[in-house]
């Protein structure tokens, strides 16, 4: 396969052989809608012989020439292919060719298979195994694969396995255009206007929220605001509640332990709060997690699955990436990068749940080097604390709507479940459930390969340096202590999701709910 490798462009193709010569007309597709299916999943697929078909379930908006789940802040007149801020996915024809929408966020992602008989594309890398029967190999470095969309939409690993003709390839935020033969290129989605000032991005954040809740209420979904005492949520839970939005939920606490909960503030906003305890460990089954853990990014969002009484057919807006986007200390990155993975977990959760993922802070982050020059402005002074939990814009935007300085943004709290990384969140008996529904190799290889021993070496390492660093700080005589223990570990947050037993998990959730999917194909079908 040759392929064009550089993303400083704004079309990048990955060939499989030179494509035809076709005429420019719209292609048609079959449309299979299967009420078993999550309400949200879809899978397109493409077989020369017969031409193009879609399976979802039955939350998918169907048109002559697309389909697409989720909402959009679509202007009037706006063709589909220019919408910048896109929550959900889909697919529109143009010009004989398919063109794929993803979600103008890194934190869902689009799976595409080729192979001999033609290809396919799915919201759900489950759904896409199970249709295919795919055998998805063994690698320990899956959870690294994943992990490497931190590094942003330019530099992320795509090729998630396959060998020869035989390829599975994963998306993010990037549109891709697919012809008959499977070649396909990225589009990089178009930007949002430019941000001189507070008032120009306040009002840009307001509006594309009003034209995703409109959206949203032409197909029965009403908005739902997380609401915490940081920074992030409290700010989504702001600007919702300027709009049409009248619940909330939060989680007593994070994960340390501490006071978390929002409903304070989100009382005093006149939201109706649902508060639920947090969920930490996995204690019953297996089957409590697969869904987080078959994203591959390690399930940090489990903690969600609290709110599932009220999530059907709501608009979760969520503080996910505000650190990377609102805070005072960050680099310039317009590409998504340098970036944690909490939120990247939720997609096949709410697939199966159907709801719309919302995360505030990125609307209009592709400008986030002139949000980060607005934040560190002479204009958002009166709202800047000066310490390392700095946030202004989020501050100025809660703040202005009458919430007291003191309930929020004073110290940073985490919700994320690290079941990636901490092998005691998982019940013995749960362990040993998804143990034994894997390959005794896959087994052995997590727990006593190369790679395990080589991670483990690599930590004890960074310990014991860190170690030593805390206790002769200062001393000149180990000034390269420092760069030789993060050396050992960086990126940290693609070494934490590498350890062999995220891979394994990974691998167990994906089975777990491919057997979902395939059960629902196996069922009755309706043809449209």
């Amino acid at each position: 396969m040759a392929c064009a490798i550089s993303l400083s462009h704004r079309e990048v193709s990955y060939c499989r052989q030179p494509p035809r010569r076709t005429a420019p007309c719209a292609p048609a597709f079959k449309r299979r809608i299967i009420s078993e299916l999550p309400s949200l999943g879809w899978l397109f697929q493409f077989n020369p012989a017969s031409s193009g078909e879609l399976i979802c379930g039955s939350s998918v908006q169907v048109t002559d020439n697309g389909f697409h789940e989720g909402c959009w802040a679509k202007f009037p007149d706006e063709k589909p292919e220019a919408v910048a801020t896109i929550f959900g996915s889909g697919m529109q024809t143009r010009n004989g060719k398919w063109l794929f929408l993803t979600a103008s966020h890194p934190l869902e992602s689009l799976f595409f298979s080729r192979h001999s008989k033609g290809w396919s594309v799915s919201n759900s890398l489950s759904f896409l195994v199970a249709y295919h029967r795919l055998k998805m190999p063994w690698d320990a470095r899956y959870g690294a694969t994943f992990a490497s969309i931190s590094k942003g939409i330019d530099a992320y690993e795509k090729r998630l396995f396959g060998s020869g003709d035989d390829e599975v390839f994963k998306i993010a935020c990037d549109n891709f255009e697919l012809d008959s033969n499977g070649n396909f290129h990225l589009i990089r989605k178009s930007l949002p206007p430019p941000f001189p000032s507070f008032r120009t991005y306040s009002d840009y954040l307001r509006q594309t929220l009003k034209l995703v809740f409109q959206d949203g209420a032409e197909r029965g979904y009403r908005p739902l605001a997380t609401c915490s005492t940081g920074y992030d949520s409290a700010c989504a839970a702001t600007l919702a509640a300027e709009l049409s939005c009248r619940e909330a939920v939060t989680l007593k606490s994070s994960r340390g332990g501490d006071n978390d909960s929002g409903k304070i503030i989100a009382e005093r906003l006149g939201l109706r709060v649902h508060e639920f305890e947090r969920r930490q460990n996995v204690e019953q089954k297996f089957e409590e997690v697969v869904e987080f853990l078959a994203t591959g990014t390690g399930g940090e969002d489990y903690c969600y699955r609290n709110f599932e009484p009220v999530l059907k057919r709501r608009i979760l807006l969520t503080g996910f990436r505000g650190g990377n986007c609102w805070d005072t200390h960050n680099s310039p990155n317009p590409v998504f990068g340098e970036a944690d993975l909490s939120g990247c977990s939720l997609q096949e959760f709410r697939l199966w749940n159907d709801f719309i993922h919302l995360p505030v802070p990125t609307i209009g982050a592709r400008r986030q080097p002139e949000l980060l020059a607005l934040s560190n402005s002479a204009e958002m002074t009166p709202f800047r604390l000066n310490n390392d939990y700095d946030r202004p814009i989020p501050r100025s935007i809660v703040e202005q709507a009458g919430i007291p300085r003191e309930w929020f943004g004073q110290k940073k709290r985490a919700a994320s479940t690290l079941l990636f990384f901490d092998r005691s969140l998982f019940a013995s008996a749960v362990r040993r459930e998804y143990e034994a529904s894997v390959p005794r190799s896959w087994l052995l290889a997590s727990k006593f390969g190369l790679t395990r021993a080589l991670w483990e070496l690599r930590y004890f390492g960074y310990r014991t340096l860190d170690f030593t660093e805390k206790k002769v700080r200062g001393g000149t005589r180990i000034r390269a202590i420092p760069r030789t223990k993060n050396r050992l570990v960086q990126p940290w947050r693609i070494f934490e999701h590498s350890h062999p037993r995220a891979a394994l998990e990974f691998l167990a959730a994906v089975a777990v709910v491919g057997r979902r999917y395939r059960r629902a194909l196996n069922r009755e079908v309706s043809p449209e």
